[in-house]
């Protein structure tokens, strides 16, 4: 589903806006919006290496009475998932995505800048006039 122009258009100033308000999450983002961005398959490669550690995990588990390396097995099948499940939490919180950026507990009203107060009041008086 594309967008209007007008649709467009806002979307380029809000995006210009972010830019200008902070420069070092424009740097961090800019190459976020090709191909879908880096978050789904980093997710995706995320879960298959969670997948991969806790088949490692069970296989391990399973075949321990024939072998004491397969404990090994297990192990390292345990370090993999936990690898994982890091790596993901690590790169939602860094791109923003996360739990982590959600306010930590403030309520919106304290958190809310007068910039984002402003930008706010913008956008409800384009939409109710129409």
């Amino acid at each position: 589903m594309s967008l209007s122009e007008q649709e467009q258009r806002a979307l380029r100033e809000i995006e210009q806006s972010l830019l200008a308000d902070d420069p070092k999450f424009g740097a961090a983002v800019a190459g976020a919006g090709d191909l879908g961005g880096f978050g789904g398959g980093l997710t995706l490669r995320g879960i298959a290496l969670g997948v991969l550690g806790l088949v490692m995990l069970i296989g391990g588990v399973a075949l321990s009475q024939q072998s004491l390396w397969f404990i090994i097995l297990s192990v390292l099948g345990f370090l993999v998932m936990f690898g994982a499940g890091v790596w993901m939490l690590r790169s939602d919180s860094a791109t923003g995505s996360g739990f982590g950026g959600m306010g930590g507990g403030r309520s919106r009203k304290s958190a809310a800048s007068p910039r984002a107060s402003k930008m706010e009041e913008n956008f409800r008086r384009r939409f109710e006039g129409q």
